[in-house]
C-alpha cells in the first residue's frame, strides 16, 4: 500500500511540471503558425493614388454646427475625401445641407458634389443644386457657396425656380446678411417674376 501512495505521489509531480509544459508548446505553435498577421491588415477605406499617398475617404461623413448668430446647420455627404493632411478641407459626393435659423427658417440644399473647408468656414455646392425653404421657395442653382460661422449663402450666377406668388428667374440669390445678421432672401440682377395668383 506504501508502494503505490509513493507512486501515485511521484506520478503527480510529474504532472504538474508536464502539463504547464504541454500547454505552453500548445500556445507557442499557435502564436508561430498563425496564417495571417492581423496587424499586417489594411484599413478597407484607404487606397493609395498615383503620388503614393495614401488617399482617404470616409463613408456618410457629417458636420454639425452652430453658427455664430444662432442657426443650426448640418451638412451630410454620400462619401467625403479630404484633400489636406489635415483634414480641414475635402470634397464631398450627393451634398445635403440644412439651415434652421433662430426665428424657426429651415433652408434646404442637395447638390451632387461640394467642397468644404472648416479652415476657411466655407462650403461649396456644385453641380444642379436645389434650394427649398420652409416658406415656400424651390429654386435652383448651378452652384452656391454658404458659410460656417454665419447664415449667409449664395449662389454665384442665375437662379430660377418656384416662389409662393409665382415663378421667379434672378441673376443672383443670397440669403442672409453677415454684417446685419438678417435671414432675408434677396433676388438680385434682372429679376424676371411671374405672379401667379392663389385659386
Amino acid at each position: 500500500m506504501a508502494r503505490f501512495e509513493n507512486f501515485y505521489s511521484g506520478l503527480v509531480r510529474w504532472l504538474k511540471i508536464l502539463l504547464p509544459l504541454c500547454a505552453l508548446g500548445i500556445l507557442s505553435s499557435v502564436v508561430f503558425f498563425a496564417r495571417e498577421n492581423e496587424t499586417a491588415r489594411e484599413i478597407p477605406f484607404l487606397g493609395r493614388g498615383s503620388d503614393d499617398m495614401v488617399d482617404e475617404r470616409i463613408a456618410a461623413p457629417e458636420y454639425t454646427s452652430v453658427t455664430n448668430d444662432g442657426s443650426t446647420l448640418r451638412l451630410t455627404a454620400a462619401r467625403g475625401t479630404p484633400t489636406s493632411v489635415s483634414f480641414d478641407t475635402g470634397m464631398a459626393e450627393n451634398l445635403a445641407g440644412r439651415i434652421e435659423t433662430p426665428t424657426g427658417r429651415v433652408i434646404q440644399a442637395t447638390a451632387p458634389s461640394g467642397r468644404i473647408s472648416t479652415a476657411g468656414d466655407l462650403v461649396e455646392l456644385i453641380g444642379l443644386v436645389s434650394v427649398d425653404t420652409s416658406d415656400g421657395f424651390h429654386m435652383i442653382s448651378q452652384d452656391l457657396t454658404a458659410r460656417l460661422d454665419v447664415t449667409f449663402a449664395e449662389t454665384g450666377g442665375a437662379v430660377r425656380g418656384d416662389a409662393p406668388f409665382g415663378t421667379l428667374e434672378a441673376g443672383r440669390m443670397r440669403l442672409g446678411d453677415p454684417t446685419t445678421e438678417s435671414e432675408l432672401l434677396v433676388f438680385n440682377e434682372g429679376v424676371k417674376l411671374i405672379y401667379l395668383p392663389k385659386q
